[in-house]
């Protein structure tokens, strides 16, 4: 088979073995849907004849009308507009959005779940690309120092399958076998053991919590005992982190050139998890282990110090095993929420040493350590309003001072939620600080109105603070693989998007 058409049926390998396993959990529910349909009577008419004779006329429903019409579809149609209101001012974004929804029952033990979306983007068709990337503005200061000449990639048009999967309803058991999200944390918006699905970067982190994951197939089963509730998950996908179009004005978190990829699918490239949740004294609790796959590849690199050899670099995407827990308790109106991950082998990289004079960098560039990671939040409400407070840390345990990455990773992050019922409104803020990053922060307020209850309009702010990050003027390797490490200077994250401030309206139907 020529590599090419490898890679096609390895990509729709997974849905393949859907349409093969499909029929199959149909025909486990088909006992269970005829006797439903038995109880429920046929789609047949009795007519009397004038002798008082009486004859039946079966009169069948076209069976595709028949079977669609048990679906139970919802979805909405929205305008998503931006304008950056930081020179160069423009509208950055008209995308124009289609979801659906849709279930049905087969019986009382199995249903089908599937939604998809498509969208595009006018503003491309409107406006210059590097006006809307603000590429010149972006050149003098540029945070990517490793990448040359970007391309004009951009997130539209897109088509895509979000969640297509069966449940399965037995005594004690349910299964979900499909395409899905999985969701393990407590503390909203916070990766802390919620590390199932990848993120889609595609713009940054502004969108909502399930329109920036990504979907994987995955084998799900819940387990209920009087103990509690087991859960184990299975992914044969190997998925990463997907960065935003390069060249665009959310370009940051770049795959770096040559990474070496695993297989997508395949025994190999699985992940695996076990979760169990219980209570003990009125405390909702969990423990969890998961296995996978970093979802940004180790940048190891050789590189010979003081030379001009050409470093070699090889970006490899590595495995990480993640135990957990997490906990909710209830003290008195207050709501207090933690999470605890410690991971015993994740890499970091580390900067252009050399600690055993061989005239090489150390470790390939890259060293194993095991870390912390915990977050710690309350939920309450005062004057009406919902507010959300929250404190996150990594903590790298045996810290070496080669590593580029801060020995404490500190945020903040705040949200607030408030009713306005004789306005028809509601305002919600949300704040992120990055307290090692020297003011590295993150704000969206905005007001939703509900119009009708179909219609409702969105307005808000994405404003961002800090610092770019400083990178020496030249890469390591002259300007196509990654950074010099020993010009390095401070590394940011929403100090790169100073210039990207901008103001936003969503016009929403909903069906």
């Amino acid at each position: 088979m020529p590599a090419m058409q490898a890679c096609h049926v390895s990509k729709r390998l997974p849905l393949l073995l859907f349409t093969i396993i499909a029929p199959a959990i149909l025909s486990f529910a088909s006992n269970d849907v005829t006797a439903a349909a038995q109880s429920e009577g046929s789609d047949s008419v009795l007519f009397a004849s004038d002798n008082g004779g009486a004859q039946k006329k079966q009169q069948t429903k076209p069976f595709l009308s028949a079977f669609f019409s048990k679906f139970n579809v919802s979805g909405y149609l929205r305008n998503e507009t931006a304008y950056r209101f930081d020179k160069p001012r423009t509208i950055t974004k008209i995308r124009n959005i289609a979801y659906i929804s849709a279930n049905r029952f087969f019986g009382s033990r199995v249903k089908f779940t599937f939604s998809a979306w498509a969208y595009y983007d006018l503003a491309y068709d409107l406006i210059n690309y590097d006006t809307i990337a603000a590429r010149y503005v972006r050149d003098n200061n540029q945070p990517l120092v490793f990448l040359q000449d970007l391309p004009q990639q951009k997130d539209s048009p897109v088509a895509a399958i979000r969640e297509l999967y069966f449940d399965i309803f037995l005594k004690n058991t349910d299964l979900r076998i499909g395409k899905q999200f999985v969701i393990w944390g407590v503390l909203e918006g916070v990766r802390v053991i919620d590390v199932i699905n990848p993120i889609n970067f595609r713009e940054l982190i502004l969108l909502p919590l399930l329109e920036y994951r990504v979907p994987l197939w995955t084998f799900k089963l819940d387990h209920y005992t009087p103990i509690g509730k087991f859960e184990f998950l299975w992914i044969p996908e190997a998925a990463h982190d997907i960065p935003a179009p390069r060249g665009s004005e959310w370009e940051l978190l770049q795959l770096p050139p040559n990474t070496r990829e695993q297989n997508r699918y395949g025994l190999r490239e699985s992940e695996v998890g076990l979760k169990y949740n219980f209570q003990l004294l009125d405390t909702d609790l969990s423990l969890s282990y998961w296995y996978g796959w970093d979802p940004f590849p180790t940048i190891f690199r050789n590189v010979r110090l003081n030379s001009s050899q050409v470093p070699a670099f090889f970006p490899t995407f590595t495995r990480l095993t993640l135990y957990g827990g997490t906990f909710v308790k209830q003290v008195g109106p207050v709501i207090v929420k933690g999470e605890l991950a410690y991971v015993p082998n994740k890499y970091f990289g580390i900067r252009s040493v050399d600690t055993n004079g061989d005239g090489y960098l150390d470790n390939n560039g890259a060293i194993k350590k095991k870390h912390i990671r915990w977050g710690l939040g309350v939920d309450f409400n005062l004057f009406g309003a919902d507010i959300s407070p929250s404190f996150v840390q990594w903590v790298i345990l045996n810290y070496d001072d080669r590593i580029i990455q801060h020995h404490y990773n500190s945020n903040f992050n705040l949200f607030i939620r408030k009713v306005f019922p004789e306005q028809s409104a509601v305002f919600s803020l949300l704040l992120i600080r990055l307290i090692d990053e020297q003011g590295d922060m993150y704000m969206q307020p905005k007001v939703t109105y509900n119009i009708t209850d179909h219609f409702d309009v969105v307005l808000g702010l994405d404003l961002f603070y800090g610092k770019p990050s400083v990178f020496g003027p030249q890469s390591a390797n002259g300007g196509v693989g990654i950074v010099n490490t020993q010009n390095f200077e401070q590394a940011h994250f929403f100090g790169n998007f100073t210039n990207n401030n901008r103001i936003f309206a969503n016009f929403t139907y909903t069906f």
